[in-house]
Protein backbone atom coordinates (compact mmCIF):
# COMPACT_ATOMS: atom_id res chain seq x y z
CA UNK A 1 0.00 0.00 0.00
CA UNK A 2 2.80 2.53 0.79
CA UNK A 3 4.30 1.72 -2.83
CA UNK A 4 2.23 0.69 -4.87
CA UNK A 5 4.78 1.22 -8.19
CA UNK A 6 5.85 -2.43 -7.10
CA UNK A 7 2.70 -4.16 -8.48
CA UNK A 8 3.66 -2.13 -11.92
CA UNK A 9 7.22 -2.90 -11.37
CA UNK A 10 6.88 -6.50 -11.44
CA UNK A 11 4.16 -6.90 -13.73
CA UNK A 12 6.58 -4.66 -16.45
CA UNK A 13 9.03 -7.21 -15.51
CA UNK A 14 6.68 -9.98 -16.98
CA UNK A 15 4.72 -8.15 -19.89
CA UNK A 16 6.93 -7.25 -23.73
CA UNK A 17 7.48 -4.20 -25.08
CA UNK A 18 4.27 -4.16 -26.25
CA UNK A 19 2.45 -4.19 -23.33
CA UNK A 20 1.01 -7.96 -23.40
CA UNK A 21 2.14 -11.11 -21.81
CA UNK A 22 3.90 -13.45 -23.78
CA UNK A 23 4.13 -15.90 -21.19
CA UNK A 24 0.54 -16.27 -20.54
CA UNK A 25 0.12 -18.31 -24.17
CA UNK A 26 3.17 -21.27 -23.37
CA UNK A 27 1.24 -24.53 -23.15
CA UNK A 28 3.32 -25.96 -20.03
CA UNK A 29 2.34 -22.80 -18.10
CA UNK A 30 -1.34 -22.99 -19.18
CA UNK A 31 -1.13 -26.85 -17.90
CA UNK A 32 0.18 -25.35 -14.63
CA UNK A 33 -2.90 -23.21 -14.79
CA UNK A 34 -4.84 -25.47 -14.84
CA UNK A 35 -3.54 -28.23 -12.69
CA UNK A 36 -3.72 -25.79 -9.89
CA UNK A 37 -7.38 -25.38 -10.77
CA UNK A 38 -8.22 -28.88 -10.85
CA UNK A 39 -6.55 -29.70 -7.56
CA UNK A 40 -9.56 -28.83 -5.53
CA UNK A 41 -12.20 -30.94 -7.55
CA UNK A 42 -10.29 -33.96 -6.41
CA UNK A 43 -8.87 -32.70 -3.03
CA UNK A 44 -12.58 -31.39 -1.56
CA UNK A 45 -13.90 -34.83 -2.23
CA UNK A 46 -11.52 -36.96 -0.96
CA UNK A 47 -11.18 -35.23 2.61
CA UNK A 48 -15.65 -35.50 2.69
CA UNK A 49 -15.27 -38.94 1.88
CA UNK A 50 -12.85 -39.61 4.48
CA UNK A 51 -14.76 -37.57 6.91
CA UNK A 52 -17.90 -39.83 5.54
CA UNK A 53 -16.06 -43.35 5.97
CA UNK A 54 -14.78 -42.58 9.58
CA UNK A 55 -18.64 -41.27 10.95
CA UNK A 56 -19.78 -44.86 9.24
CA UNK A 57 -16.73 -47.27 10.29
CA UNK A 58 -14.95 -45.22 12.74
CA UNK A 59 -11.43 -46.30 13.35
CA UNK A 60 -7.99 -45.33 14.48
CA UNK A 61 -6.28 -45.57 11.01
CA UNK A 62 -8.74 -43.24 9.20
CA UNK A 63 -8.74 -39.30 9.60
CA UNK A 64 -9.94 -37.97 12.42
CA UNK A 65 -13.05 -36.00 12.13
CA UNK A 66 -12.29 -32.36 13.27
CA UNK A 67 -9.23 -32.54 10.80
CA UNK A 68 -11.93 -33.16 7.94
CA UNK A 69 -13.89 -30.53 8.90
CA UNK A 70 -10.79 -28.24 9.97
CA UNK A 71 -9.85 -27.90 5.98
CA UNK A 72 -13.36 -28.25 4.41
CA UNK A 73 -14.56 -25.13 7.14
CA UNK A 74 -11.00 -23.59 5.93
CA UNK A 75 -11.58 -23.93 2.45
CA UNK A 76 -15.21 -22.54 2.60
CA UNK A 77 -14.46 -19.79 4.21
CA UNK A 78 -10.81 -18.76 2.81
CA UNK A 79 -10.91 -19.42 -0.67
CA UNK A 80 -14.41 -19.72 -0.97
CA UNK A 81 -16.48 -17.03 0.74
CA UNK A 82 -13.40 -14.02 1.87
CA UNK A 83 -11.34 -14.21 -1.67
CA UNK A 84 -15.08 -13.69 -3.98
CA UNK A 85 -15.83 -11.18 -1.24
CA UNK A 86 -13.12 -9.38 -1.48
CA UNK A 87 -13.02 -9.64 -5.52
CA UNK A 88 -16.54 -7.99 -5.21
CA UNK A 89 -16.07 -5.42 -2.68
CA UNK A 90 -12.49 -4.13 -3.97
CA UNK A 91 -12.75 -4.31 -7.62
CA UNK A 92 -9.22 -3.93 -9.08
CA UNK A 93 -8.61 -4.39 -12.43
CA UNK A 94 -6.35 -7.19 -13.64
CA UNK A 95 -2.92 -6.12 -14.84
CA UNK A 96 -3.35 -7.02 -18.66
CA UNK A 97 -7.00 -4.74 -18.31
CA UNK A 98 -5.41 -1.54 -17.62
CA UNK A 99 -3.78 1.36 -19.25
CA UNK A 100 -0.03 0.21 -18.66
CA UNK A 101 -0.27 -2.67 -20.22
CA UNK A 102 -2.29 -1.92 -23.08
CA UNK A 103 -6.03 -1.75 -21.37
CA UNK A 104 -8.22 0.85 -20.86
CA UNK A 105 -9.05 0.42 -17.20
CA UNK A 106 -7.05 2.82 -14.65
CA UNK A 107 -4.32 0.89 -11.96
CA UNK A 108 -5.69 0.66 -8.32
CA UNK A 109 -3.20 -0.41 -5.61
CA UNK A 110 -4.31 -3.38 -3.13
CA UNK A 111 -6.86 -2.30 -0.83
CA UNK A 112 -8.09 0.39 -2.82
CA UNK A 113 -11.75 -0.02 -3.26
CA UNK A 114 -12.75 0.82 -7.06
CA UNK A 115 -15.15 0.55 -10.11
CA UNK A 116 -13.06 -0.65 -12.55
CA UNK A 117 -13.91 -4.14 -12.01
CA UNK A 118 -17.39 -5.51 -11.92
CA UNK A 119 -16.63 -9.39 -11.69
CA UNK A 120 -13.66 -12.02 -11.67
CA UNK A 121 -11.33 -9.21 -10.40
CA UNK A 122 -7.72 -9.26 -9.69
CA UNK A 123 -8.04 -8.41 -5.81
CA UNK A 124 -7.25 -11.02 -4.10
CA UNK A 125 -5.92 -13.83 -5.94
CA UNK A 126 -8.29 -16.76 -5.78
CA UNK A 127 -5.48 -19.39 -7.19
CA UNK A 128 -2.76 -18.35 -4.92
CA UNK A 129 -5.26 -19.09 -1.92
CA UNK A 130 -6.04 -21.90 -3.11
CA UNK A 131 -2.42 -22.98 -3.38
CA UNK A 132 -1.35 -21.84 -0.02
CA UNK A 133 -4.38 -24.10 1.06
CA UNK A 134 -2.06 -27.13 0.48
CA UNK A 135 -0.51 -26.32 3.76
CA UNK A 136 -3.58 -26.75 5.66
CA UNK A 137 -3.73 -30.66 3.45
CA UNK A 138 -0.60 -31.00 5.09
CA UNK A 139 -2.03 -30.20 8.67
CA UNK A 140 -4.02 -33.23 8.18
CA UNK A 141 -0.97 -34.91 8.09
CA UNK A 142 0.58 -36.76 11.59
CA UNK A 143 2.38 -34.11 13.29
CA UNK A 144 6.40 -35.79 12.24
CA UNK A 145 5.53 -35.29 9.03
CA UNK A 146 3.78 -31.99 8.57
CA UNK A 147 7.20 -30.02 8.35
CA UNK A 148 8.62 -32.30 5.52
CA UNK A 149 5.21 -31.74 3.96
CA UNK A 150 4.73 -28.41 3.93
CA UNK A 151 8.72 -28.07 2.53
CA UNK A 152 8.20 -30.14 -0.16
CA UNK A 153 5.11 -28.33 -0.91
CA UNK A 154 6.23 -24.62 -0.94
CA UNK A 155 7.81 -24.61 -4.44
CA UNK A 156 4.75 -26.03 -5.70
CA UNK A 157 3.00 -22.89 -3.62
CA UNK A 158 5.34 -20.33 -5.57
CA UNK A 159 4.80 -21.92 -8.99
CA UNK A 160 1.19 -22.07 -8.97
CA UNK A 161 0.97 -18.59 -7.30
CA UNK A 162 3.57 -16.58 -9.47
CA UNK A 163 2.22 -17.95 -12.77
CA UNK A 164 -0.65 -16.04 -12.25
CA UNK A 165 1.73 -12.84 -12.47
CA UNK A 166 3.58 -13.76 -15.62
CA UNK A 167 0.10 -14.62 -17.34
CA UNK A 168 -0.62 -10.63 -16.48
CA UNK A 169 -3.57 -11.79 -14.43
CA UNK A 170 -2.73 -10.64 -10.74
CA UNK A 171 -0.15 -8.09 -9.33
CA UNK A 172 2.66 -9.30 -6.54
CA UNK A 173 0.36 -7.53 -3.81
CA UNK A 174 -2.76 -9.66 -4.92
CA UNK A 175 -0.83 -13.11 -4.78
CA UNK A 176 1.12 -11.76 -1.56
CA UNK A 177 -2.06 -10.47 0.27
CA UNK A 178 -4.32 -13.42 -0.66
CA UNK A 179 -1.28 -16.14 1.09
CA UNK A 180 -1.06 -13.81 4.13
CA UNK A 181 -5.10 -13.54 4.29
CA UNK A 182 -5.36 -17.42 4.17
CA UNK A 183 -2.79 -18.06 6.31
CA UNK A 184 -3.79 -16.39 8.94
CA UNK A 185 -7.00 -17.64 8.76
CA UNK A 186 -5.74 -21.20 8.89
CA UNK A 187 -3.93 -20.48 11.89
CA UNK A 188 -6.44 -19.36 13.65
CA UNK A 189 -8.93 -22.14 12.86
CA UNK A 190 -6.29 -24.79 13.39
CA UNK A 191 -6.50 -23.89 16.84
CA UNK A 192 -10.00 -23.17 17.33
CA UNK A 193 -10.40 -26.96 15.76
CA UNK A 194 -7.08 -28.44 17.46
CA UNK A 195 -7.92 -27.23 20.81
CA UNK A 196 -11.64 -28.53 21.07
CA UNK A 197 -10.47 -32.07 18.93
CA UNK A 198 -11.63 -34.50 21.24
CA UNK A 199 -15.32 -32.55 21.51
CA UNK A 200 -15.76 -32.18 17.84
CA UNK A 201 -14.79 -35.89 17.13
CA UNK A 202 -17.01 -37.23 19.86
CA UNK A 203 -20.27 -34.95 18.49
CA UNK A 204 -19.66 -35.93 14.84
CA UNK A 205 -19.56 -39.43 15.67
CA UNK A 206 -22.55 -39.51 18.47
CA UNK A 207 -24.20 -37.58 15.08
CA UNK A 208 -23.45 -40.57 13.02
CA UNK A 209 -24.66 -43.29 15.23
CA UNK A 210 -27.62 -41.83 15.96
CA UNK A 211 -28.25 -41.50 12.22
CA UNK A 212 -27.43 -45.11 11.59
CA UNK A 213 -30.35 -47.91 11.28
Amino acid sequence: MAFPGIDLAVSRWAASSGGDFPLSREPMLRALRDFNRMLPVFILPCVLALLVAQMIAPGPRLLRPHKALFFLTFYALGPGLLIQALKRLIGRARPYEILEFGGILPFTPAWQVSGACNRSCSFASGESATAIALVALALLLPAQWRRAAIVALIPLILAFSLNRIVFGAHFLSDVVLAWLLMLWLMAWLWSVFSDNGERIDAAVLRCARRGSP
